[in-house]
């Protein structure tokens, strides 16, 4: 009964046209133009006015290929129920590699930009972009169960513009708040209480940077510091008294980067960050200023890092190919790792 609503809906408006010649129907979907082509023992006797009964059989979503890594960052985990999961176009995609099955999250109804991942390691995070129907079509976060796929809340209806481009859980509070920054021309990042009803609650907004945003984390010891990073800029933001305060990162002439591309903690607080030059800088904790620097540590664009409970830290991602080792000091390990040829 649904399908067959949605058919009458959309046949009767007056802006669908049939187009005899051509053997199509053009009709207007979210607000975007979209041409059908009828199959041709149809052409000659077909009529918008007439709608044919809904089909008793029901399309159920298989497997989707592809993943969205060209213009997003930090959108592949590896969930405690052995799935990977990540995002294409409007689906989350969680796929067990073992198995070679899927499962998916249908629950948005435009492109998803954004994911994370509670502390919990069960509740999943996603931000889409706004489409074009303007009733439905709003950009906002979905919180929802990895395990039942169940959405548990939505939240920012009208308050994001164009997209979400970041999202982070709290950490040292065990995931009670939820950073978003959207894609407006400010890059608002907001702090919520995301369990607060069914629409979650703005506890604090504040416009974030008039240049592009790439990722954003709060700090996983200090349960009110936020950083964000991205075209030409670190920010280290405070959450106090339903306020957020920011500190830009301070570099030196030598190493400021067209971008700081990815962000990870060390066990004792500090701040590591890569940058579109190849640079691997260590914030110190509570400041705004480089401790460390390893210059040129990747040939190319540093996308990843990643650091390990004994202080090791692993970075890689970037057009150079290589994964790379570090100790605890930054200093060089003989472990590299060849992923792939560079770009």
């Amino acid at each position: 009964e649904k399908i067959k609503v949605c058919l009458i809906q959309i046949f009767s408006t007056k802006d669908s046209t049939f187009n005899a010649d051509e053997g199509t129907v053009r009709m207007f979907l979210r607000g975007r133009p979209i041409n059908l082509y009828l199959p041709t023992a149809l052409v000659d006797n077909y009529s918008l006015s007439r709608v044919a009964t809904a089909p008793l059989a029901k399309l159920r979503l298989e497997w989707v290929y592809g993943y969205r890594g060209r213009d997003c960052r930090a959108n592949l985990y590896y969930l405690p129920t052995g799935e990977l999961v990540y995002f294409i176009a409007a689906a989350v995609v969680l796929y067990n590699v073992e198995e070679q099955q899927q499962r998916h999250y249908l629950g948005h109804n435009d492109d998803v930009k954004c994911l994370a991942i509670h502390p919990n390691k069960l509740i999943v995070a996603t931000g889409q972009c706004a489409g074009h129907d303007r009733r439905e079509g709003k950009a906002h976060v979905r919180i929802w169960n990895s395990v039942s796929l169940h959405t548990l809340h939505v939240i920012g209806l009208g308050d994001f513009e164009r997209s979400i481009c970041c999202l982070s859980f709290s950490k040292a509070d065990g995931g009670a708040l939820l950073c978003v920054i959207d894609d407006s021309s400010e890059h608002n990042i907001s702090v919520w209480d995301w369990q607060k009803g069914e629409k979650g609650q703005k506890l604090a907004e504040n416009k974030s940077s008039g240049d592009t945003v790439v990722a954003m984390e709060f700090h996983p010891l200090d349960k009110n510091t936020i950083i964000s990073c991205g075209k030409g800029h670190i920010s280290f933001w405070t959450f106090e008294n339903c306020c957020l305060y920011k500190k830009l990162g301070i570099f030196d002439h030598r190493d400021k980067p067209k971008y700081v591309t990815c962000l990870a903690f060390t066990a004792n607080g500090d701040i590591v960050s890569g940058d579109s030059s190849g640079n691997i800088l260590i914030w110190a904790r509570g400041t705004n200023v480089v401790a460390k620097a390893v210059r040129g540590a990747h040939e190319g664009p540093v996308f990843s890092i990643y650091t390990l409970k004994d202080g090791e830290v692993l970075t890689g991602g970037g057009k150079d190919g290589r994964v790379l080792q570090w100790d605890a000091q930054l200093t060089k390990t003989e472990i590299e790792t060849l992923v792939c040829q560079p770009l």
